[in-house]
């Protein structure tokens, strides 16, 4: 309040002096000494002489007279507020302006003289005594010299970061192994390489160049997160083969699509299942009947297989069995996996082959190497065998000097069996196996169906065709393999049926053909099997037995030499 009313005295006072500066006469109407105080109730004089000399005394409501002085009223405060009036011209603006409205602008000499507010006034009025208003903030106020902004203190400079180590470099990561949920589309070669072919599901096996075969397996354990078994070179194939696992659930097919892409890998897919089945008969006092239904007996006057080693790809053999007495020239486990022990499927086989006591063999002078590449699952099941199992066996028993390979066993369509078998066939491995035992309408079985391999379907004692056999253009030819007694376990005899034990005599009559004539490729081999093949009385169809039932005679009779087709068969017990 006291500032407001020095603000008021100020703007009377100024007043006035304008309003005496204005009469008439000038200022010498002012009596001199000034003006005293106006007391009482503001009544003029009448006369001059009233006016005391020396100046207005101290009478009571006493004004002297003569010219009215007209003393200017201040304009009320805006909405009662006289604090916003003078309060604003010292409170933000710096010396020398004062607030117009909103703004500090320049003072001009003309008008009333303005009144500059004392400073400490208003540092007192926001900030603590012995501070001042500093932006937003009440500093302490330094004396002496003139007020400065100590500015502050910058802060210390950072010591630099000592330098840490580069580690090595960090490879990249491994790509996203592959999901059965990934959307991404599978080619249909690799789609078909799964599709309707029964197969391990977590395993895949690769080719590689087998001179580069560590590094190779190496990297791709590690960029697709597999595990692996060591690579096995196969010669036939002309690089290593090597069998990956991976956990479950991912996608066989993604995985098989990713591998296919790597420029080191040469070929690669699934491990395929292959099953080694027949029917059991009831043992029986049977003839044997295969010999006189082939011309077994005229055949052996000609050649007993002398020289010529077969390969059975089959389960282990009873090797001890009185009728294989010295027929096994080597063995070779393909399997690996627990103790070999011998099974009735390659016992028979082997019987069929090369029996030499109370049962006559095909070829009962051939060496046989025993191939162990299929294992029972139990008693209920068929002996079962893999894709890298054959693999391995076949390459041993090229590399061991087989010259036939029986093949009684079905499989699907494998790219890797195809290739080995194809190669072996150029060197002048001759290739039988069994058309299958899955009925009339179903597809077409492997190896049987390669084109370098002799396809064999089963026929009964009456020449009648096997009734659970297979049908198609890929059936060679013919032969006996319904009740046919072979040796079995623990120097036992079984009767067993199916086309393994057909594929069983062609193979024996090619060992025949091949030890009177070593240099007979597989082509010259189908072609006489097939010309000398006999017709059956009722007509099935080519594809039913292809060229004919198996005449073993007329096989290895074909280069002119004149067989009795009058000699008998020989007889079983």
């Amino acid at each position: 309040m006291r500032f407001i009313c020095a603000f008021l005295i100020g703007l009377i006072a100024l007043s006035s002096v304008g309003a005496a500066q204005s009469l008439p006469g000038g200022p010498d109407r002012i009596p001199k000494g000034g003006f005293s105080k106006p007391q009482g109730r503001g009544i003029v004089p009448k006369g001059p002489d009233s006016i005391p000399q020396g100046g207005w005394g101290k009478s009571r409501g006493i004004v002297p007279q003569g010219p009215t002085i007209i003393v200017p009223i201040p304009p009320p405060c805006p909405r009662g507020n006289c604090k916003a009036i003078a309060e604003p011209q010292g409170k933000s603006c710096p010396e020398g302006q004062v607030r117009k409205r909103r703004k500090c602008v320049e003072t001009t000499n003309e008008g009333p003289e303005d009144v500059t507010l004392p400073a400490a006034k208003f540092r007192d009025k926001s900030c603590p005594e012995g501070q001042v208003r500093k932006r937003r903030k009440c500093v302490e106020i330094t004396h002496g010299a003139p007020e400065e902004v100590t500015p502050p203190t910058p802060p210390a400079p950072k010591e630099p970061a000592p330098k840490v180590k580069q580690a090595d470099p960090i490879p990249p990561a491994a790509p996203p192994l592959p999901t059965r949920k990934q959307a991404d589309p599978i080619p249909p070669t690799i789609a078909a390489l799964t599709a309707d072919r029964p197969h391990r599901p977590l395993e895949i096996l690769v080719l590689v160049d087998s001179a580069r075969a560590d590094e190779i397996v190496a990297r791709l354990a590690q960029q697709f997160d597999l595990t692996f078994d060591l690579p096995v070179p196969l010669v036939l194939l002309d690089g290593a083969l090597v069998r990956f696992s991976f956990e479950s659930g991912r996608s066989l097919e993604s995985l098989l699509a990713a591998l296919s892409a790597d420029p080191d890998v040469d070929l690669v897919q699934p491990n395929y299942d292959y099953l080694a089945s027949k029917d059991q008969t009831p043992p029986q006092n049977a003839p044997q009947y295969a010999g006189k239904t082939i011309r077994l007996e005229e055949a052996h006057l000609l050649a007993r297989g002398q020289g010529v080693m077969i390969a059975v790809i089959d389960t282990a053999i009873e090797t001890d069995h009185p009728e294989l007495t010295g027929a096994i020239a080597g063995v070779f486990d393909a399997v690996g996996e627990g103790p070999s022990k011998p099974e009735l499927h390659g016992t028979e086989i082997a019987g069929i082959l090369r029996a030499r006591a109370k049962l006559t063999g095909v070829a009962p002078e051939a060496k046989l190497l025993s191939v162990r590449a299929f294992r029972g699952e139990g008693k209920a099941g068929p002996a079962q065998s893999t894709s890298l199992r054959l693999l391995k066996g076949i390459d041993w028993a090229f590399d061991t000097g087989a010259k036939v390979m029986n093949m009684s066993f079905t499989g699907p369509l494998d790219p890797l069996l195809e290739r080995i078998v194809a190669a072996a066939a150029e060197e002048g491995v001759i290739f039988v196996a069994a058309a299958g035992n899955d009925g009339p309408m179903a597809p077409p079985v492997y190896p049987a169906a390669y084109p370098q391999v002799i396809a064999v379907t089963a026929t009964d004692d009456k020449d009648q065709l096997y009734g659970k056999a297979n049908r198609g253009d890929y059936i060679s030819l013919a032969a006996p393999g319904v009740d046919i007694i072979a040796p079995a376990l623990k120097g036992t005899y079984e009767l067993s049926s199916g086309t393994s034990m057909a594929a069983a005599h062609v193979s024996g009559v090619v060992a025949l053909l091949l030890e009177r004539h070593a240099e007979l490729s597989a082509a010259e081999i189908s072609a006489i099997l097939a010309s000398s093949a006999r017709k059956p009385p009722e007509p099935f169809g080519e594809d039913a037995i292809g060229a004919g039932i198996l005449d073993a005679a007329g096989a290895v009779g074909h280069d002119g030499i004149e067989t009795s087709p009058e000699a008998g068969a020989s007889t079983g017990p």
